[in-house]
């Protein structure tokens, strides 16, 4: 037997093949898959992106059940039903060995039982989760860059150009410190104009892909990049501190996503923040491999 595992985020979408001897197939990778369907022509770029994806997957080979964990779904929302019917279309499943849900789902999945810990999660956004053994979700954040999202891989990108545009306010000429340097040089550009081409040109994706370039910029000592990455760890925390305060008790925390990888200062200062006696570690794992193994859990059903 075969299965489909795909996490889908705000700035990029992963998708496994997976046989049933844990095998891996086949694995791609292409833009964004988003539960944030508002518009018409919101619908058709995800209907795109996801019609790339049903035939990479068909050319590697048929899954017997797929299952997907998408940013910003919701069950029973016009976007749910919208993905449900183009894959069970698409692979000629049965409504039950296809199962979407939020990509925070698959994420605490990967690294907890339910009941057992939070997890503070930063990709492109920020989210402090939890899942009861009752299977109550508790969050905290998500809510999205327009609205917060402090800590995540946008936020990061953004107050480092932010600060980079700033110092240019000052003087009035090319700033010369290492964060302006490593910005400069992803966007090819020192001129404001180009600059907004390839910044506003790129939209939110391409905000958050400066956040490497601001923890280059601090691994070389800026003072600037080690705020932010330092502010970052704090905003962090605040996540996971919000649900354990709300359970009212110590559980362990897991820091994963993207953003997890990015830089040890950030990290540190995450683990600094929280809570006291609280257990932390980081997760190197993926989500995709945990949407794979719930994939098998759905052949088990009759």
């Amino acid at each position: 037997m075969i299965v489909l595992g795909i996490d889908a985020g705000a700035s990029s979408t992963r998708w496994l093949l997976q046989a049933e001897t844990g095998q891996e197939l086949a694995q791609g990778k292409l833009g964004p898959l988003t539960g944030h369907i508002f518009k018409e022509d919101d619908r058709l770029e995800n209907r795109a992106r996801l019609d790339q994806l049903i035939r990479d997957v068909l050319a590697a080979g048929k899954p017997g059940a797929v299952a997907i964990g998408m940013t910003g779904l919701h069950p029973g929302t016009e976007a749910a039903r919208f993905y449900e019917t183009a894959l069970q279309t698409a692979f000629a499943l049965e409504a039950r060995h296809v199962e979407l849900s939020n990509d925070m789902h698959i994420a605490y999945a990967s690294v907890f039982e339910p009941g057992e810990g939070v997890l503070a999660y930063a990709g492109t956004g920020a989210v402090g989760y939890h899942e009861t053994e009752a299977g109550v979700v508790l969050r905290s954040g998500g809510y999205g860059y327009l609205i917060d999202d402090a800590g995540a891989g946008y936020w990061i990108g953004h107050e480092g150009i932010k600060q980079v545009m700033r110092w240019v306010d000052e003087t009035g000429q090319v700033a010369t410190q290492v964060l302006a340097q490593v910005i400069y040089d992803d966007v090819g550009s020192t001129v404001w104009p180009e600059i907004m081409e390839v910044i506003y040109g790129g939209g939110r994706s391409r905000v958050a892909a400066l956040a490497p370039k601001v923890a280059l910029a601090a691994k070389q000592g800026d003072e600037a990049a080690l705020e932010i990455l330092e502010r970052a760890g704090q905003e962090l925390a605040r996540l996971a501190n919000c649900i354990l305060g709300r359970l009212g008790k110590a559980l362990p925390v897991t820091f994963a996503g993207g953003i997890s990888r990015l830089s040890p200062v950030l990290t540190q200062s995450l683990e600094r923040s929280l809570k006291a006696h609280t257990a932390f570690k980081v997760e190197s794992g993926e989500p995709v491999q945990a949407a794979a193994k719930l994939a098998f859990k759905l052949l088990q059903k009759t």
